[in-house]
C-alpha cells in the first residue's frame, strides 16, 4: 500500500497502541501519529499533512462527530474514518453531514481494517466542505462478505437470521449493514436493497 500519514485519535491509550502496532505491520511504509482528543490532535499535529484520520466517536471535550468540522478545517486533505464500538450510531446520513468517509467497528479484524483504509485512500480526493465530501465520487466496491450480507438483506432477513446463516455474531452483521448503508449512500435497509438492485449487485426477488 502507498506511503501515507495516519492520525489515530482515541482517548484510550491501550487501544491506540494496539491499533498503531497493527497498522505498523499492515502499512510498514506509513507514518502513524496519535492523539487522545481532537484538540490535542490539532495542537500537536495541526501543521502536519495528514492523509487519513481514524477517529473515535466517544472523546473527552469535543465529541468525535461534533469535532469533525474542526478536523476538516485543520486537516483539509485528510479523509476521516469513524471508529466506534457501536455500529448503530453510524448512518449514511451522518457520513454525508459530517464528511465522514467510512466506519470501522472496534471489533473489526485486521483484514477489515486494512481493507477499509486501502479503499478510503484509493478513493478520489475529498471536496472542500464536509457535506460535499460525503457525496463526492462513487463508493468503492463492497467486500465479498458485505455482498453476502446484502444478498440476505434482499431476502428480507433480520440481522439475527443473517448471523445464523453466515456463522458470525449478530453485532458483526450490524457492522456490515452499517458499512453497506454508508457505501451505497442510503439511510435504510430497504433503500440499500433497492439501490443494490438498481446497480445489479443483487437480483430482484420474484
Amino acid at each position: 500500500m502507498q506511503h501515507c500519514r495516519l492520525l489515530l485519535i482515541d482517548d484510550h491509550t491501550l487501544f491506540r497502541t494496539g491499533l498503531r502496532l497493527l497498522l505498523n505491520d499492515a502499512l510498514p511504509s506509513s507514518h502513524i501519529l496519535e492523539a487522545g482528543s481532537i484538540m490535542e490532535a490539532v495542537e500537536r499535529h495541526g501543521h502536519t499533512a495528514i492523509d487519513l484520520i481514524l477517529l473515535d466517536l466517544q472523546l473527552p471535550g469535543l465529541n468525535g462527530l461534533d469535532g469533525t468540522q474542526v478536523l476538516h478545517r485543520h486537516f483539509p486533505a485528510a479523509r476521516i474514518i469513524v471508529v466506534s464500538g457501536t455500529a448503530e450510531t453510524f448512518t449514511a446520513e451522518m457520513a454525508d453531514r459530517y464528511g465522514v468517509s467510512g466506519f470501522l467497528s472496534k471489533s473489526a479484524t485486521p483484514e477489515q481494517i486494512e481493507a477499509s483504509i486501502a479503499q478510503c485512500l484509493g478513493a478520489s480526493h475529498p471536496q472542500a466542505t464536509p457535506r460535499a465530501a460525503g457525496r463526492a465520487g462513487s463508493p468503492g466496491p463492497l467486500t465479498p462478505r458485505q455482498l453476502e450480507v446484502l444478498h440476505h438483506l434482499g431476502l428480507g432477513r433480520s440481522n439475527k437470521v443473517i448471523a445464523r446463516h453466515l456463522g458470525v455474531a449478530e453485532n458483526t452483521v450490524r457492522v456490515h449493514v452499517a458499512a453497506i448503508l454508508a457505501q451505497l449512500n442510503v439511510a435504510s435497509r430497504i433503500e440499500a436493497v433497492l439501490e443494490a438492485q438498481r446497480r445489479g449487485l443483487i437480483q430482484q426477488t420474484p
